[in-house]
């Protein structure tokens, strides 16, 4: 490493790294060897993402970063709004309830409005409707839309897909996506489709288990299709989760390779292509996708589906529906962008505020362990993968957010401001920015907002604030390129609070969160060492440089992506406050406490003051540094 000088105590080392050019992820970690007089090692240790250790950490425990990274740029300033096409809205002005079953065993419901659980009925919504909100959306900052399976399937929720180049007639059928496609093209929005490759519906020609075709796999050891699915010893066929309809697809196949994304006219090349052209595809149970009935080769199934994807739209967005870690595929070559964050957001954020994992599970989460599980999830992970995850508060496949808060609507502002300003997309599911409109209708994730509240006329105040609220931390996103493209440092965590800072060039972002019920002071001590240290180290100039180097303390300087306390808090830390306090900064409240003039003038003079930082109840803070002219 070379010395490159000091400056108010700070000193600067830089190093080279040797790439391996033929591989595209690189992994490293710092060796600092304590020297005596003589220049003879006298102590070692380790420094990665876990922090300073004794022996050389794992190679998934070290930094990373993509050598030729070749994510979609436009992904930077994406925020996602999420659709479940069925419940969102109705180009016919009402929604219809047809009753349709596809199970012997499954219950028909006449009225949607008895039940929270919607799964085994259509209630009318469709494409054109979905059409139709787009200005809605794009007035309150929505820049893309993702919408659930839509290919043609018995069920509402089109997991069992019957036919893949057909676009179900219940949402308007291909024509209507066609439409769609050219409205978000003409509001220069994104539309990211999803689509189930695991399996397909018992239903579809090529399993046809009614018989309808007479030459389907089920029923016919002959049939051209029997080797598109996997069947044990006695003729069972293997199925998704065991479930009969969804019978599992082997991609030993040749033919379904060929079919599925091979082929030019294959379903994967199909939609992101002509006419349709999406901008991107999420692949539903994509850590299931596999041969012969199981996941072997996944991650070579997948580096195939992206490669032909992007042989026809180099610049689409490929993302994995993952439940669980997703970084066993996520840190390989020519792969998949990103995933739903699920394990690295998801679930920390909702145990944090509502107390409750993904599987309701009760575990109320403290502020560190908040800040351990976010932090362990990202070891080893690019930063630029970390900016094609895509996080929510919720989704179709969970109980809403606002409804495991139990209505606390400043959590709810608080839990919002998080969402986008983490690292990564934020996506917000259809009817969450209503708020307390939710519970209206008491009719779960499934129900159909926020089309049928704003028809019968009951949007709320609140409902006002939280989409108001949604508008205004899009336009603080988009404002500060640390929030699109900066690392993520935690600073502060405890009981009920935690704080990180977001770093760009000489962009940055501060957030704390106070979920508790009382304000809280907190000694700001060196947490934002990081920050500083970042911001106001020396340049490579030495002219600049304090000429007595080492001025006798001992630093502990983060050398990427994680908070090492400073072991001294002496005068070059009172000089890197100072420089602070020449910053144009702006503050932003979401939650309890209210946005204000006299709040931001307060808060800013605590936190360039360096002593303590008052932190309001059931809020998050979000302080800016602006642009230099």
């Amino acid at each position: 490493m070379l010395y490159i000088g000091s400056k108010s105590g700070i000193h600067r080392f830089t190093a080279k790294l040797t790439v391996d050019e033929g591989d595209n992820f690189q992994w490293y970690c710092f060796k600092i060897s304590l020297l005596n007089s003589s220049s003879q090692t006298t102590d070692v240790v380790w420094y990665s993402s876990l922090g300073m250790s004794r022996e050389c950490p794992l190679i998934h425990h070290c930094f990373a970063f993509e050598l030729n990274a070749s994510h979609p740029s436009w992904v930077k300033d994406l925020v996602l709004y999420e659709i479940f096409p069925d419940r969102f809205a109705c180009s016919k002005d009402y929604f219809t309830i047809d009753a349709d079953h596809y199970a012997a065993d499954t219950p028909i419901h006449a009225n949607v409005f008895e039940y929270k659980n919607l799964d085994e009925v259509h209630c009318g919504g469709d494409l054109d409707g979905t059409a139709d909100m787009l200005p809605y959306l794009k007035d309150m900052g929505i820049s893309g839309i993702c919408l659930s399976p839509i290919f043609k399937a018995p069920s509402p929720k089109k997991l069992d897909t019957e036919d893949y180049d057909v676009i179900d007639p219940h949402f308007g059928g291909n024509g209507a996506l066609k439409r769609l496609r050219q409205k978000t093209s003409d509001l220069d929005m994104r539309l990211i489709l999803s689509a189930t490759l695991n399996h397909t519906g018992d239903n579809h020609p090529w399993f046809d288990r009614m018989e309808r075709t007479g030459k389907g796999a089920l029923h016919h050891k002959d049939s051209p299709y029997r080797d598109y699915y996997s069947f044990l010893p006695n003729d069972q066929a293997v199925y998704f989760n065991d479930n009969p309809n969804c019978p599992k697809l082997n991609y030993a196949s040749r033919a379904i390779r060929h079919m599925m994304y091979k082929g030019a006219n294959s379903v994967v090349k199909k939609w992101i292509s002509g006419a349709y052209d999406a901008d991107g595809l999420i692949i539903a149970h994509a850590s299931q996708i596999g041969d012969n009935g199981t996941s072997r080769n996944n991650l070579k199934r997948l580096a195939q589906i992206c490669k032909e994807a992007r042989s026809v739209h180099p610049d689409c967005l490929m993302i994995g529906d993952y439940r669980s870690d997703a970084r066993y595929v996520l840190n390989t070559d020519q792969n998949l962008d990103g995933a739903i964050n699920y394990t690295g957001f998801i679930s920390p954020i909702r145990a944090f505020f509502g107390g409750m994992n993904l599987t309701g599970d009760p575990i109320p989460y403290t502020g560190e362990d908040f800040r351990r599980t976010c932090e362990n999830y990202s070891v080893g992970v690019a930063q630029e993968i970390k900016l094609c995850l895509i996080n929510q508060l919720d989704n179709s496949t969970m109980p809403r957010f606002f409804e495991i808060l139990g209505g606390e609507k400043s959590l709810y502002l608080s839990a919002l401001a998080v969402l986008f300003t983490w690292r990564g997309i934020p996506c917000v599911y259809q009817g969450d920015e209503l708020g307390d409109i939710l519970d209206q209708y008491e009719i779960g994730p499934s129900s159909p907002l926020p089309y049928i509240a704003m028809r019968d006329h009951k949007i709320t105040p609140y409902s006002k604030i939280v989409s108001t609220a949604v508008k205004d931390l899009s336009d603080i996103r988009r404002s500060n390129p640390a929030l699109t493209l900066g690392s993520l440092v935690f600073i502060t965590s405890g009981g009920a609070y935690f704080g990180y800072i977001r770093l760009y060039n000489d962009r940055f972002s501060i957030v704390l969160v106070n979920a508790s019920r009382q304000a809280m002071k907190i000694e700001q001590g060196s947490i934002l060492f990081p920050l500083l240290a970042a911001m106001y180290l020396p340049d490579d100039n030495t002219a600049d440089s304090d000429n007595n180097a080492d001025s006798g303390e001992s630093l502990l300087i983060p050398l990427s992506g994680r908070n090492i306390r400073r072991t001294d808090h002496g005068e070059g830390l009172e000089a890197l406050y100072d420089l602070l306090s020449k910053e144009k900064l702006s503050v932003s409240c979401f939650g309890l406490t209210k946005s204000s003039e006299e709040f931001s003038e307060n808060f800013i003079k605590e936190l360039v003051a360096g002593k303590t930082i008052t932190m309001p109840a059931r809020t998050t803070v979000i302080i800016n540094n602006e642009k230099k002219d």
